[in-house]
């Protein structure tokens, strides 16, 4: 009976120590501006790490609309977010992203282009 209880106890132990480990390294908008500047070659303007102004072939553009939802997966260790970007002079020169994030890696699900070249 002592047996099966101390290895219950470590057993839970264990779990909590990954789930903790997991939450731990849940992205954050941080991660998601230093994967969208590797990932697309793009030159974020602002230096508070959340990319509403960036820059692409000498044309800036800003973000105007979109969500980030932080409780996205398994035990909300997830995030997706959307973003809408749009040219400083022309507003119909835009690209919109969708991205999903899991143990800080992200992932594309939708790009979206009009009158812009990222490649």
């Amino acid at each position: 009976m002592k047996k099966k209880r101390y290895i219950l106890f470590v057993m839970a132990g264990i779990l909590l120590v990954v789930v903790t480990g997991i939450f731990m390294s849940k992205p954050n908008e941080k991660n998601f501006v230093q994967w969208f500047e590797k990932e697309f070659d793009v030159n974020c303007l602002d230096t508070d790490f959340d990319c509403s102004s960036l820059e692409i072939g000498g044309k800036t553009y800003n973000h105007t609309d979109g969500y980030y939802d932080s409780s996205t997966g398994f035990l909300a260790m997830a995030m997706q977010i959307k973003r809408l970007y749009r040219n400083a002079n022309d507003p119909d020169e835009f690209f919109s992203i969708e991205a999903k994030g899991f143990l800080g890696d992200f992932k594309k699900i939708e790009f979206i282009q009009n009158k812009v070249d990222i490649r």
